[in-house]
């Protein structure tokens, strides 16, 4: 059975093995209060599966009579909780906020064989309660000490003509994504000595499990740590939770306007672990990951999470469909 902790013995537990130099997988849901710290001998007797960055390719065999149904919240309940988030942005409580929804899927797959046939940089599994295949790293820190945290911001249809000169020219992605950029970096810059941006705005793509294709833009933020960064692990990692590309900016206003806004899009449930993190300390270095492209299982029926950022030169139709979007299986 897993042992749930809340933040504060979470951040001690991590700050005591990254000082002993013990490896642990962390898994932490979006409002922070569920917790998991495992060792692997827990990782193993629990059925759990993860993978960061994996090297071998994942099998795409999957049985003939496959099929992956989704069934979208109504237009109307989406512009509901669109309409509270885009008055807060109007009346300036907000600069940028994520909005999110969980949809309905019907599929044949167990979510083990969904875990196995999705390629992604990372992958989690915990049996008979979730999934999540993820492209966007939230935090790796290297054995120099170097945090790099790669928000990833701006989403198009790769099929789309000149779909990635859009991407970079279009004025509501480049506004959210200077956002986003800030808010990382004061992130950065509360557990680092120094912060500097490496890389901003790349495109990577990814290929869906239905034949398209998506474009995803990131920047990299990059800081130097104190030498004794190990020693605090926990409490760097709570003090830059939860993710800035999950939430928005100013981050603690926005947090509460996704909670009046999520109201219209869960239908009595919440984000749970979606939005949250997950990562491992191999005794050196940490690599982890926020957890979008996420299927759950609530009481035997599967919901597809996913949202994007609005900003006050958003529309609902737009969001609405990039939501759906984003309703995929990765493949390689």
């Amino acid at each position: 059975m897993l042992n749930y902790i809340d933040k504060i013995e979470g951040e001690k537990r991590m700050n005591e093995l990254g000082s002993e130099g013990t490896p642990f997988l962390f898994i932490v849901d979006y409002k922070l209060n569920k917790i998991l710290i495992l060792s692997e001998e827990d990782v193993q007797k629990e059925g759990i599966r993860y993978e960061l960055h994996p090297e071998t390719t994942p099998s795409n065999v999957i049985d003939e009579n496959y099929h992956f149904t989704i069934h979208p919240i109504s237009y109307s309940s989406f512009q509901t909780a669109f309409n509270i988030v885009h008055s807060a942005l109007k009346f300036g409580n907000s600069l940028l906020c994520n909005l999110t929804a969980a949809t309905p899927i019907e599929t044949n797959l167990s979510l083990e064989a969904l875990y196995k046939m999705a390629s992604a940089k990372y992958k989690l599994l915990i049996p008979n309660y979730f999934t999540c295949f993820s492209p966007e790293t939230f935090i790796t820190i290297d054995t120099n000490g170097i945090l790099k945290s790669n928000p990833m911001k701006g989403t198009i249809d790769a099929n789309l003509p000149n779909a990635e000169s859009y991407l970079l020219d279009n004025k509501k992605e480049l506004y959210e994504h200077h956002t986003i950029v800030d808010l990382i970096r004061n992130d950065v810059g509360i557990v680092a000595e120094k912060v500097w941006v490496s890389k901003f705005r790349y495109i990577e793509k990814i290929e869906k499990h239905d034949g398209n294709a998506i474009l995803q833009m990131s920047s990299e933020i990059c800081g130097q740590l104190s030498d004794d960064w190990k020693n605090k692990i926990g409490t760097i990692l709570f003090q830059m939770l939860p993710a800035g590309s999950i939430s928005g900016a100013p981050k603690k206003k926005t947090l509460e306007i996704i909670d009046a806004a999520e109201f219209h899009t869960y239908n009595g449930m919440d984000r749970g672990f979606y939005t949250g993190v997950f990562g491992y300390f191999d005794g050196s270095t940490v690599d982890s990951a926020v957890m979008i492209r996420f299927i759950e299982n609530s009481n035997g029926k599967l919901y597809f999470k996913s949202g994007g950022g609005i900003t006050f030169l958003s529309n609902a139709a737009d969001e609405y469909q990039e939501l759906i979007q984003k309703i995929y299986i990765p493949k390689s």
